[in-house]
């Protein structure tokens, strides 16, 4: 992330680092890597490419920490619904739950950046490619010690997988992504959580 402390000698900025962070983020969000192009984040952050380039490095690395940005900001939802829940079926129905209201939002972009920031660029820049992936398998990794942990606890059975079930709770909340993006509603994608969450067989009642 960017220390906004540590200013060059001379000059001081004339823009605010976290405002035009901000944007470019957004922007990143909206379109992805590779349809961002730099005149685009030149026009949206109202800065050249000299001054783009002078605070933030080229696009792959305004892009990375874009993506730290995004994850900080707007996904700490995950972890609080990980770690607050009693049950590790309450734990993932409160993930997806709140993984809706995320995505599907009046006053940012639908769906995730995490998700959408890769789609359809076969081609991405190794990279970027790889933060986001590695964002995404973090993710999985904390559902699936989640349902082990239940599964310790007991309110998981212990012939459930948690492997392959992170990987399921894993694929439907990129699937959230994709849908809110192509304009599903909250309510249809909530009444989809819960049936992911039945199907999943978590309780051990």
């Amino acid at each position: 992330m960017i220390d906004k402390k540590r200013e060059p000698m001379g000059r001081p900025k004339s823009f605010d680092v976290d405002d035009v962070l901000e944007k470019a983020l957004r922007l990143f969000w909206e379109r992805g890597y590779e349809a961002t192009s730099l005149s685009d984040l030149e026009r949206v952050m109202g800065l050249r490419p000299p001054s783009i380039y002078a605070a933030f490095g080229n696009k792959e690395t305004l892009f990375k920490t874009c993506a730290d940005r995004y994850v900080e900001r707007y996904s700490g939802y995950v972890v609080e619904a990980l770690t607050k829940e009693p049950t590790a079926a309450e734990a993932v129905m409160r993930l997806l739950s709140d993984t809706v209201d995320a995505y599907v939002h009046d006053t940012q972009p639908r769906g995730c950046l995490v998700v959408s920031g890769a789609i359809h660029c076969p081609d991405m820049d190794e990279g970027p490619r790889l933060v986001l992936e590695q964002y995404r398998k973090a993710t999985e990794a904390a559902i699936a010690t989640r349902i082990e942990r239940g599964q310790e606890e007991g309110d998981v059975p212990r012939d459930v997988s948690a492997t392959m079930a992170a990987k399921l709770v894993a694929t439907v909340m990129q699937g959230f992504s994709t849908q809110a993006r192509d304009g599903a509603g909250n309510d249809d994608l909530h009444r989809v959580a819960k049936l992911a969450v039945g199907a999943l067989g978590l309780s051990a009642v």
